[in-house]
């Protein structure tokens, strides 16, 4: 039998929040709930650089993940202090956004990790960044959604033991 002990909650966050962090919770979702998982791992995202809030995903982002025949709705939203409290992870897509989150992390204590996303990328080599494909051509969105779908598996496979599934 499968469980978990209590619900764990991971938050992605870039820049913009309308093209990698909406695409790794999309992806995330979608194989938590291939899985089963979704009663048990909660995902959201949000971004530090957000200018309009409410803004619709990028287009790129949504037909890379419609011509795979996953939904892709999503409207932007800020990273807030609060978040901080909130998740037991905070996922980074690239180091400038990793330094804003760590800044709201100094005014509290977080109540899980903050790392970078591409920790969990078996391809990564060194490399912590997930690009930026706001504005991009399109061979830059399929390394994106790429580099995203391969790191979700192994994402999952890392979360701590009094979270996990027991068999």
């Amino acid at each position: 039998m499968n469980y978990f002990t209590r619900m764990y909650k991971v938050m992605f966050v870039c820049m913009g929040n309308v093209c990698r962090s909406p695409l790794a919770q999309v992806l995330l979702e979608n194989y938590i709930e291939g899985k089963g998982l979704q009663k048990y791992i909660g995902t959201e995202s949000s971004g530090v650089n957000v200018y309009n809030e409410g803004q619709r995903a990028c287009e790129e982002i949504r037909l890379a993940a419609a011509a795979r025949g996953i939904p892709f709705d999503h409207y932007s939203r800020r990273f807030t202090i609060s978040d901080i409290n909130e998740y037991n992870l905070i996922l980074a897509m690239d180091k400038e956004t990793m330094r804003r989150v760590r800044e709201f992390g100094r005014s509290v204590t977080p109540k899980g990790e903050i790392r970078f996303f591409r920790d969990f990328d078996p391809l990564r080599n060194g490399n912590n960044e997930v690009p930026d494909p706001w504005g991009a051509f399109s061979a830059d969105v399929e390394e994106v959604f790429s580099i995203i779908e391969r790191t979700i598996k192994p994402l999952v496979d890392t979360i701590p033991a009094n979270h996990s599934i027991s068999g």
